[in-house]
């Protein structure tokens, strides 16, 4: 007999984990309802180890084995469906209808499995459970909304929207780092040019000429003359550098260390609690437009902010709320949220227009936040250009000052 592993929320909103043996997955799911649990997630057991070891070495993975399907794909399939579904067709046929176009060789196979599994009898949001490294606990839940208040099309429209959203921000962030980071590597290849081939030619002639060299050209040779012969090693340092950052990075120790430098950090401090909240703030509204009961929605929320000091203080929020608070006061006693936010956010629970609020609160630090990504991109690229000119500059100086001396001795 299987087993099945399961989150959910008791109906005081204690979270609640386990594992259930059943003959199938909707009597495993009828045997924790009658139970009184809400349940948030339930998969095989076997599935759930196989993800947990996969997280666990994912510091090896360099992404040649991993089979990935792009966001777009996943937004675009949450769309059509939910066009079909508004169109009233049956949620197998629609999901037919988009498997037939399904042009993608690991995609195609999850919607298949999806759809036998709706054949079977299984919620929608049951059979993307099956499959979180492609649909998120967010997405599953929303999902499960969407079925049970019988608005599945409203529900897909807002994860859309939301993904589409989440998207535009990485890809302004990715698309902000792009000429720095190739500014650097030209640069960089520049500097590994001289060091090379220029250094030693200047070298040889002035060991011909037996001449005495100033400190700085006598430490830029013995720096070329490393950089040539111990190159290999130092790739060997810089890839086991990142190996070992990588999986000290993963620890709950380094997660909060480095999550609060982020705060911290001069410009790069302000953009990332930007960011924080306004994911948080996109995140928390969908899910209560979409009907999600409010505990739920901060945990979900928690678990999707991708910092620990956010994580810590919704934590403290929904112990708050368990206890009958409003959300406002909570958020305000963690400090993380500025006083505007809390203003809003507690306004929006008054009138009853806490999701409305909160998508207001998302769209002014989303451009706020696009705003801090151009200030900091106007601060970032002439620094980066000076620094890097500075160094070749150095490195040239350190080349002719020799001819320098012999010519003044010469006059």
């Amino acid at each position: 007999m299987p087993s099945y592993a399961y989150e959910g929320l008791r109906t005081n909103g204690q979270p609640a984990t386990g594992a259930i043996v059943s003959n199938t997955l909707d009597e495993a799911k009828r045997q924790l309802q009658q139970q009184g649990l809400y349940i948030t997630r339930l998969v095989v057991a076997d599935a759930e180890a196989a993800e947990a070891a996969k997280a666990q070495t994912g510091f090896l993975d360099f992404g040649f084995s991993r089979k990935n399907v792009s966001n777009q794909k996943i937004v675009d399939f949450l769309r059509q469906l939910a066009t079909l579904v508004e169109a009233k067709l049956p949620l197998v046929r629609s999901l037919t209808a988009l498997i037939e176009q399904e042009d993608d060789k690991v995609f195609r196979p999850i919607l298949e499995q999806v759809r036998e599994r709706v054949q079977g009898g299984a919620t929608m949001a049951e059979s993307l459970a099956l499959h979180p490294r492609f649909f998120t606990r967010l997405a599953v839940n929303m999902v499960r909304a969407g079925e049970t208040g019988g608005v599945l099309e409203q529900s897909l429209n807002r994860l859309a929207d939301f993904s589409e959203e989440e998207q535009d921000m990485r890809s302004t962030i990715k698309g902000a780092l792009v000429y720095p980071i190739v500014l650097t590597i030209i640069m960089g290849l520049a500097i590994s040019m001289l060091m090379t081939f220029a250094v030693p030619k200047f070298q040889a002639i002035y060991q011909s000429m037996n001449t005495n060299l100033p400190p700085l050209t006598q430490a830029l040779i013995v720096a070329a003359n490393v950089f040539r012969g111990y190159w290999w090693l130092m790739i060997i340092v810089v890839v086991a550098s990142i190996v070992v950052f990588k999986r000290w990075q993963q620890t709950a120790r380094a997660r909060i260390l480095l999550d609060k430098m982020k705060f911290r950090l001069p410009l790069l401090g302000v953009l990332t609690r930007k960011i924080a909240i306004a994911r948080f703030s996109r995140t928390f509204g969908t899910l209560v437009d979409s009907g999600i009961p409010i505990l739920l929605a901060l945990n979900i929320a928690k678990d999707t902010a991708s910092n620990s000091v956010i994580e810590d203080a919704l934590d403290k929020v929904a112990n708050n709320v368990k206890e009958g608070e409003r959300i406002a006061k909570p958020l305000r006693l963690s400090g993380v949220f500025p006083p505007v936010v809390i203003h809003m956010i507690s306004v929006g629970e008054e009138s009853g227009r806490l999701g409305a609020m909160l998508k207001r609160i998302a769209e002014n630090y989303d451009k706020q936040a696009r705003n801090a990504i151009k200030t900091l991109m106007t601060v970032l690229e002439p620094l980066i250009i000076v620094t890097l000119a500075g160094i070749v500059t150095v490195i040239i100086l350190a080349m002719l000052l020799p001819m320098f001396d012999i010519s003044m001795l010469q006059m």
